[in-house]
């Protein structure tokens, strides 16, 4: 195991390990790894997948609150196995994530878009809109 790859998991341990407040939390995981574009908010016990966790792009000002997972790989049905595909999540600006929230697949969360607590966010979400259940479905447009 690289040296790299040694630090990107001790920072990610120790984003979810020390008491820090939401929003100083972000420098850690973009220690860790996730590339991540400015200030935000991402509270205690979220989870980057640690096979990939350089495929997870969050923007300015994203909220993602706690219990949250972020997976980067997924099974590959159409390989004999357990074959595995990696895909790229990106979390644009102004998003906000609710408790409870499993994110897999490679998606695109639009820009403004509310995730609500609980949610299984399958496929990509549009700019300014509210999704919500498992799957995630939509409930309505956002103001912006």
């Amino acid at each position: 195991m690289s040296l790299k790859r040694i630090s990107q998991i001790f920072f990610m341990w120790l984003a979810n390990t020390l008491p820090l407040r939401g929003h100083q939390r972000w420098r850690f995981v973009k220690l860790g790894g996730v590339d991540v574009k400015g200030p935000c908010w991402i509270y205690r016990n979220v989870y980057f997948d640690s096979v990939a966790p350089h495929l997870v792009t969050i923007g300015k000002n994203v909220t993602i609150t706690q219990d949250t997972t972020i997976l980067t790989h997924f099974l590959d049905p159409t390989q004999k196995g357990r074959m595995y595909r990696l895909g790229k999540v990106v979390i644009e600006d102004d998003v906000f994530i609710g408790c409870n929230t499993v994110i897999c697949n490679s998606v695109t969360i639009g820009k403004g878009a509310i995730i609500g607590a609980g949610s299984i966010v399958t496929k990509d979400i549009p700019p300014y809109q509210c999704w919500a259940g498992n799957p995630a479905r939509y409930i309505k447009d956002r103001a912006h």
